[in-house]
């Protein structure tokens, strides 16, 4: 509307209503406007928060289905890994002996079988000089006691 529509219309609700009716007219046009305002910008803010908590919830879905299958993707190593770990079952009870009492030598490694051998050779000279091998052994693993 041009500024002339404008005194237009004026002029012609300064006929119909009166000098004294205007400014009451006036105050209610305002008012409507004022709440026609407020209820649309009331409309838009709800819309933008029903927007926002779709985004979110989308997020949400996006970050679990990711999360569910990183899961999907680690679960079979970690059984694997859960069944390399744990060891086999073989019906032998656990004794403080050595667990290669019963094997057969050639399943035993090399390193612990030179480490007997060495052992035994220990013990086998400490028994000629006179030495008695247990007095040593226990003298080394005796407990220390701090007072």
């Amino acid at each position: 509307m041009h500024f002339g529509d404008s005194i237009f219309i004026f002029l012609l609700a300064l006929v119909l209503f009166g000098p004294k009716k205007l400014p009451e007219i006036g105050r209610q046009i305002g008012k409507l406007l004022a709440e026609f305002r407020r209820a649309s910008n009331e409309f838009k803010m709800q819309i933008d928060e029903e927007l926002r908590a779709m985004e979110h919830e989308e997020r949400q879905k996006q970050l679990e289905k990711a999360a569910e299958e990183a899961r999907k993707k680690q679960l079979p190593e970690e059984q694997e890994k859960t069944l390399t770990i744990l060891p086999p079952s073989s019906g032998v009870t656990v004794t403080a002996e050595s667990p290669y009492v019963n094997m057969p030598k050639s399943e035993i490694a090399a390193e612990y079988l030179e480490a007997l051998a060495k052992e035994e050779q220990t013990q086998q000279a400490a028994a000629l000089n006179g030495d008695n091998p247990q007095t040593s052994q226990e003298s080394e693993q005796a407990p220390i006691h701090h007072g």
